[in-house]
């Protein structure tokens, strides 16, 4: 049962410590390869915390048993965790490619981090901090969302309106991971797995709960929340309308020295 008390506590104590160990690390960590560390440490603790149940199964059991969430990404938080992998050892941080995936994954890694610990299915059908199992995914998203929000805080990203482009190639990236895991399943006639939650919404009782107004919902929200941000954080000549209007001026100068040029 979701907020009975071990799971409240999970989330206060979580969220404190959560807190604790980014302030600290923001505080005492100031050279670069040493916040390149702490992002590769938490990124790869999620995958190790993501397959431990294996280890576990294995020493209790005796046997190992396979789940399709050990051999596919069919949940976004199954992306963000891989994401972050990319975002951590990848070497060009100065890239487009980079920038589009590290913005992504800094808001996809917030957003699916609390809903997987408040929100949790583990827990819903097992509702039990003794169980392997229900725990590594709670600390799965915990230590996921620590390294999602340290690319924030480790200057990896800047908080700006165009991270909306960002977050539409992000929805591309779960669309296509979507539709892939669902048509291998149905190719190999495996039972529905329900990739992305595109062939039903997550929450039965809420059907309008569903990807498209997920993916609605993330860029009206990255738009408005930016876009505040800007607004109290930036001088107005950083901020987005001004920069799109130096564009606007620039092409249509651009355009008026072409068509004076043609004339002569």
């Amino acid at each position: 049962m979701l907020f009975d008390l071990a799971h409240s506590l999970y989330i206060g104590i979580s969220t404190l410590i959560t807190i604790l160990i980014l302030i600290i690390s923001t505080f005492y960590l100031k050279e670069q390869n040493h916040k390149d560390l702490f992002l590769k440490f938490f990124a790869v603790i999620t995958i190790v915390l993501h397959y431990s149940d294996w280890l576990v199964d294995f020493l209790t059991t005796g046997t190992a048993q396979v789940t399709a969430a050990h051999l596919f990404a069919f949940a976004p938080c199954h992306v963000c965790m891989w994401l972050l992998l990319v975002c951590a050892f990848v070497k060009n941080k100065a890239s487009i490619w980079f920038r589009l995936i590290s913005e992504f994954t800094f808001y996809l890694g917030i957003f699916g981090g609390v809903l997987g610990i408040v929100f949790n299915f583990s827990y819903m059908d097992n509702p039990t901090l003794a169980n392997w199992f229900v725990l590594h995914g709670l600390l799965g998203h915990s230590t996921m969302m620590i390294g999602c929000i340290w690319l924030l805080l480790g200057r990896y990203i800047k908080i700006r309106v165009f991270n909306v482009i960002s977050i539409m190639f992000g929805m591309l990236i779960l669309l296509l991971d979507g539709v892939f895991v669902n048509a291998v399943f149905d190719i190999f006639n495996l039972p529905e797995i329900n990739a992305m939650y595109l062939l039903s919404p997550p929450f039965e009782n809420y059907p309008w709960f569903n990807p498209l107004f997920f993916a609605l919902l993330a860029v009206v929200l990255g738009f408005a929340i930016t876009a505040i941000y800007e607004q109290f954080a930036l001088k107005k000549e950083d901020r987005w309308y001004t920069k799109l209007n130096r564009l606007y001026n620039l092409k249509v100068k651009q355009k008026t020295e072409q068509g004076n040029s043609k004339k002569d």
